[in-house]
């Protein structure tokens, strides 16, 4: 009992929090030109505003001033800004996938935003979708230092996953990242990380029972995916 009543806390919290001096954590605020064609090369600009990409190897960051529009990689490293079925966005218009690189030089491929972390703040959350089985691991980190993300809800084509904030950074202005690293392998298919829907929450993320996970956890979480507000 009392853990389904840390979940009806923990989601009733979710869609009143502020987002402190971050934007766009949703991408909703894209600004595609209709005249667009997909895939395409777009200024970051135009379809991350706020936020900034970049590729690295070898402790090598390479910054980019421009993303793709609705690509898919075909080997290796890619940013893309997608609202197609190729890949579905997961909430909205828009969603962000990551593509690290499958072909060597193996690139990892991040997006980054510095802001400050509105006080009170105890945990991040963000829609991912991760193939089955995938060989490597989406690395969120705040000031380079990774968070651990814990899957809280799986649905048909994402999961929600929150990890809790050091004490430290709370209120502070810190860079907040989201990576895919490369495949490990040479000839690999690229590693794929869609992202969207991220949210800071004045709640430390719960640790429900495999019960409530499957029961009311799931009901709860997808009553506030429905009704909440879309973040702008």
């Amino acid at each position: 009992m009392k853990t389904e009543i840390a979940i009806i806390i923990f989601t009733h919290s979710l869609s009143a929090f502020a987002q402190g001096t971050f934007q766009n954590l949703d991408f909703e605020s894209a600004n595609i030109p209709a005249s667009t064609q997909a895939p395409s090369l777009v200024p970051i600009s135009e379809a991350l505003p706020g936020w900034n990409a970049y590729f690295s190897s070898g402790g090598v960051t390479y910054p980019q001033s421009q993303v793709y529009y609705d690509a898919v990689s075909l080997g290796g490293d890619v940013i893309s800004l997608d609202d197609t079925k190729e890949f579905p966005p997961l909430q909205g218009q828009y969603s962000v996938i990551l593509f690290g690189g499958g072909n060597n030089p193996y690139y990892s491929a991040s997006i980054s935003q510095t802001g400050v972390i509105p006080s009170g703040t105890e945990s991040l959350l963000m829609d991912a979708y991760l193939p089955a089985g995938a060989s490597v691991t989406p690395v969120v980190a705040i000031n380079g230092q990774p968070i651990n993300m814990t899957p809280l809800q799986s649905f048909v084509h994402y999961t929600v996953w929150g990890g809790d904030i050091p004490a430290a950074d709370i209120g502070q202005s810190v860079t907040l990242s989201f990576t895919e690293p490369p495949e490990p392998s040479s000839g690999a298919q690229p590693s794929i990380f869609e992202l969207d829907n991220i949210s800071f929450s004045a709640q430390a993320v719960p640790e429900p029972s495999p019960l409530a996970l499957t029961g009311i956890g799931g009901l709860l979480i997808a009553l506030y995916r429905r009704y909440a507000p879309k973040r702008q």
